[in-house]
């Protein structure tokens, strides 16, 4: 049986105290297989703010996938707030990443790879990019790896037939509302700001791949002139 697969995420915090959190995921789907809370708070059942495009009824789902696994992640760093500066140190079975950040913006990389993996019906689509997860990506990056994991899952299902990035313009139009309805849960789960502006920057990406598509596909052009004679 193949072992788990983790990711750790170690906090140099500004107290000169350290946090870790660890996340394991299954080695096959790399769905995050980590224990949830045995009293998840409030803020996590599915119809507390529920996003506007959520398909998960309560019966089935009592609590909302991706809020039962931030709960455990937001408590140990809830002292932080939005602009201190934190040391953080991602080890990874292939890479060891080292930053120093605001806590917005690490705890960003968190509840993206959380929210990836925890089984959102919307968010589970970036599986694929959690599994080749890339710490404090910039721009540039997270929209390359994007548009390469759109059309690689339409080679490997061969399935969709709407226009070539239609869909993906779609998936981040309700990714955008699931931000939005996390957003306001982090706002009433916690009376520190940093996962509600971590949410904010994580959100970002949802607005700015379809504005930055074309004209980074346009800049990336010149990578690809050897594609052009084959």
């Amino acid at each position: 049986m193949n072992e788990p697969l983790s990711i750790r995420y170690r906090f140099d915090l500004p107290d000169g105290s350290q946090k870790t959190l660890n996340f394991t995921f299954d080695p096959a789907s790399f769905r995050l297989t980590n224990t949830p809370p045995p009293a998840p708070p409030y803020w996590t059942e599915l119809e507390f703010n529920q996003c506007a495009n959520c398909p998960l009824k309560p019966a089935a789902h009592p609590h909302c996938p991706s809020a039962l696994q931030m709960a455990g992640a937001i408590e140990p760093l809830k002292e932080l707030i939005s602009f201190d500066t934190v040391g953080v140190t991602v080890l990874q079975s292939e890479r060891t990443v080292y930053v120093e950040t605001s806590a917005q913006q690490a705890m960003s990389s968190v509840l993206g790879l959380i929210m990836a993996t925890a089984g959102c019906p919307w968010t589970d689509r970036l599986r694929p990019m959690a599994r080749f997860h890339l710490p404090f990506a910039n721009e540039a990056e997270t929209v390359y790896r994007s548009v390469s994991m759109f059309l690689l899952s339409r080679q490997i299902t061969a399935a969709d037939t709407r226009p070539a990035f239609g869909a993906l313009t779609e998936l981040y139009e309700n990714l955008h509302l699931v931000n939005k309805g996390m957003s306001r849960r982090l706002g009433a789960a916690t009376s520190t700001d940093p996962a509600r502006n971590a949410m904010a920057l994580l959100d970002s990406y949802t607005t700015l791949l379809p504005a930055a598509l074309d004209r980074s596909l346009e800049e990336w052009r010149p990578l690809f002139d050897a594609w052009e004679s084959t």
